[in-house]
């Protein structure tokens, strides 16, 4: 163990100045790196009290008796404060303004509702019962989860905290218990809006054959489309994306010639694709109602905006894309919302995809042939002849009250008995 104290010394204008104030230097047992820390006293009983009081809260902290002093610090802070460092840090790393907004609310409503004033107040009970007391949607639910278990996870990364003490939460079932419920539009449907659209036709097309998101969709810049003719496609940024990752999605021939045509001859890489052309809920609401589209349908499922995206996945399904391909184009990470979530099973054609089916050969089957040919008299192992009841034979044969001519027998000795059990005709009566 290291353990002393001192007075630094540096050099001022050629000269060596001792510094007034004591520091100290410390290596408990069981530390790899000596520390230097500053005590801030000039009295020298004093600064070896204070490296006693070090040097005890080292090894404690050590042995696991105390926690460290960052998290004791930690302690001490208002979760406001935790909340200030973690949204601070959410923006050095460039996260989306509206993920940021909506994360911080999240927060600000559960430290208000739960009685949240600092760490020690944080408990899984605690969330239990506000979640208990609340009618808001499972999947809402779950989003609040997420937003404080991503809290307290950057807390444990920053040594603020030696665990999330909401880990052992679960998430609450949403299957089954969605309150919008999206389908997907029909082909006649997507026309429909399409021949109504108007000025919005490029979106409403755009968004229906790539499955670009409405907020990507409005921040996507003429920079961000390649129209040549051999590579078409289109970039979204890691900066707009939903899941911050950059993706480049290949476009449609027919999306590339509609884009030719719209596309402005003055227009720069700079300039938004559809300023002034995203449609809100109004609008849309309106061009649903002019085509006879119902909001609700009697499944209660609805239609919206974003459901251009469920038409997108569902058509790629229809077109018999590979499911790893349409993860691609749909940008998911996790398969089951490309195969469950967005993809429209009532669209599908069930019964085209079994017409495709080949139907099994019939094969012969040797027992139940033989089975058959006993019930019809025969033995299907032996060869057959037709006794006509020539007036030589020896022995005569028993038919049970049939007629000779119609009587079928095996060529076999004339004492066997026809008998209808398989098992006895096959007897050797020759031993």
């Amino acid at each position: 163990m290291i353990a002393y104290i001192y007075r630094p010394k540096r050099r001022h204008d050629g000269k060596r100045v001792i510094s007034r104030l004591y520091s100290a230097k410390i290596r408990v047992d069981g530390e790899c790196r000596i520390s230097q820390v500053s005590l801030g006293v000039s009295d020298k009983q004093v600064a070896q009290e204070k490296l006693r009081q070090l040097v005890q809260e080292r090894e404690k902290e050590l042995h696991g008796l105390i926690p460290a002093k960052a998290m004791r610090d930690a302690a001490q802070e208002s979760l406001t404060k935790h909340l200030r460092d973690f949204i601070g840090d959410l923006r050095a790393k460039g996260r989306n303004a509206q993920y940021i907004a909506e994360f911080e609310n999240r927060l600000v409503l559960l430290m208000e509702q739960c009685g949240w004033h600092s760490l020690r107040d944080v408990t899984a009970d605690s969330f239990v019962k506000w979640r208990s007391e609340h009618k808001k949607a499972a999947k809402t639910m779950n989003e609040y989860l997420a937003s404080a278990k991503g809290l307290l996870n950057w807390m444990v990364k920053q040594r603020r905290v030696a665990a999330n003490p909401l880990a052992v939460v679960q998430k609450t079932e949403t299957r089954g218990k969605e309150v919008r419920a999206r389908r997907a539009y029909t082909d006649d449907e997507i026309q429909a809006l399409l021949n109504v659209a108007g000025k919005r036709r490029i979106v409403y097309l755009m968004a229906v054959l790539t499955g670009i998101r409405h907020g990507e969709l409005k921040a996507l810049r003429w920079g961000d489309i390649n129209l040549s003719a051999e590579k078409a496609s289109v970039t979204v940024r890691a900066s707009v994306s939903k899941n911050h990752k950059l993706a480049c999605l290949p476009l449609h021939p027919d999306l590339v010639t509609e884009l030719l045509q719209f596309r402005p001859a003055n227009a720069q890489a700079g300039d938004l694709v559809f300023d002034g052309l995203m449609p809100h809920s109004v609008a849309f609401n309106a061009h649903l109602k002019a085509v006879g589209i119902l909001k609700t349908d009697s499944q209660g499922r609805v239609v919206d905006f974003h459901s251009l995206r469920h038409t997108f996945c569902t058509n790629l399904h229809r077109a018999g894309v590979p499911q790893r391909e349409a993860m691609e184009l749909m940008r998911h990470n996790d398969p089951r919302l490309t195969a469950n979530t967005y993809a429209d099973v009532s669209l599908f054609s069930l019964r085209g995809a079994v017409a495709k089916l080949s139907a099994p050969a019939t094969k012969h089957d040797a027992q139940i042939h033989a089975q058959t040919s006993v019930q019809k008299g025969l033995l299907a192992s032996l060869p057959v002849t037709v006794n006509k009841g020539s007036e030589n034979d020896k022995y005569p044969v028993n038919t049970r009250g049939k007629s000779l001519s119609d009587t079928m027998c095996h060529a076999g000795s004339k004492a066997e008995e026809w008998c209808p059990r398989q098992d006895l005709n096959l007897y050797d009566f020759t031993h």
